[in-house]
């Protein structure tokens, strides 16, 4: 790893940094251009910039969501007077063609994020947007920016041996875990003849997510466990008669509700002890150590979560989240005739923009 340590430079951090947004790392005070010398957008010096980056199998829904990620601040944006807009062109061209077309114009299934090694790796470079500007918790009023990276699966299935060009993990804001949960052995074990049987693809999130640990050695920024497609276990809802359909059936559950426009900790802790219950219920207890042994101590640092003592203990460093991108599954290439019906989409990066106040009406 080159460039300033994690020590000296705490990711999760609310005073101003300016923050490279090909790197995610710390630039200078006042700097004009990132590390390799790009320009970057006018003003970034006095800018926010949240930098998030993605990490998941192949065929997680990384892609899905981040094409509905997207959308969902636009139309957000849209509650408080703000407009959501790519930053430069490159955004703009990669987006509308890798994410927006395919989605929302052509409505059908996206192909695979190709591997950072290949040509047409357009997801080399991150996505940049301007978020508007809002007054933070120091009384600033300054433009915030999301930055953006969708990494192939293949490249966190099987990590080259040099890992240099993956260090932006290192420094980001907040890493979103994607994770189909039938790809998960002991879930699928449990859930068999309870929901259809699914051709799947992709590798083991348990391997994605220590191979994510390595490339992380000592860094821990904040992680967001995330279950993708969850519609799949909500159907459990429909299965008549049986425990499945008490528990998906509780209408007093927070997975059962989606948080719309308003983002809510205290609901989205709420969420957090639910799917990590529900992860148990379903035996997969080894993902679940996973994360709380690898991510929840670091050498030099206080326990940060996990179980202790019996008792389960909040984590500022990570929490699980359940997101569903396009509400129904696809038939095959092509989406649902229902359309997209977003589920709580925005919950894992609203969890860091809301600390700053971003789409926050005391901050704007």
């Amino acid at each position: 790893m080159t460039g300033p340590s994690m020590n000296q430079y705490p990711t999760n951090s609310l005073s101003h940094q300016v923050k490279d947004p090909y790197t995610f790392a710390p630039l200078p005070p006042g700097a004009t251009t990132s590390a390799d010398g790009r320009p970057l957008p006018h003003g970034w010096a006095d800018a926010r910039a949240h930098c998030v980056a993605m990490a998941g199998a192949r065929a997680s829904g990384k892609s899905l969501y981040t094409a509905v990620m997207i959308k969902q601040l636009e139309e957000l944006a849209g509650q408080f007077g703000r407009v959501v807009e790519a930053a430069d062109n490159s955004t703009l061209d990669r987006y509308r063609s890798h994410y927006e077309e395919p989605l929302y114009q052509e409505m059908r299934n996206m192909p695979a994020t190709p591997p950072a090694s290949a040509n047409d790796a357009y997801q080399r470079d991150p996505l940049i947007f301007s978020l508007g500007r809002w007054t933070g918790p120091d009384g600033v009023n300054r433009m915030n920016y999301l930055v953006f990276r969708d990494v192939a699966g293949e490249d966190l299935e099987n990590p080259p041996a040099d890992t240099s060009n993956l260090a932006f993990f290192q420094h980001a804001d907040l890493i979103i875990f994607l994770f189909d949960p039938l790809r998960v052995a002991q879930i699928r074990t449990y859930l068999k003849g309870i929901i259809p049987a699914q051709s799947l693809t992709g590798g083991d999130p348990e391997d994605v997510l220590r191979n994510l640990f390595r490339i992380l050695e000592t860094a821990r920024p904040k992680l967001a466990v995330t279950i993708s497609k969850f519609d799949t276990l909500q159907k459990l809802s429909e299965a008549s008669g049986s425990r499945w359909a008490q528990i998906m059936g509780n209408n007093g559950a927070a997975f059962r509700r989606d948080s719309g426009w308003r983002y809510d900790p205290d609901d989205q802790l709420l969420l957090h002890m639910e799917i990590e219950s529900l992860l148990r219920y379903m035996e997969a207890d080894r993902l679940v150590n996973i994360i709380g042994q690898d991510y929840g101590w670091t050498p030099n640092q206080p326990h940060a979560g996990g179980w202790r003592g019996g008792q389960q203990v909040s984590s500022d460093r990570w929490q699980y989240f359940a997101v569903s991108a396009l509400g129904e599954s696809p038939r095959g290439e092509q989406l649902s005739r229902h359309g997209i019906a977003p589920y709580r989409v925005l919950d894992p990066v609203r969890s860091i923009l809301s600390k700053h106040l971003v789409f926050e009406a005391a901050g704007a």
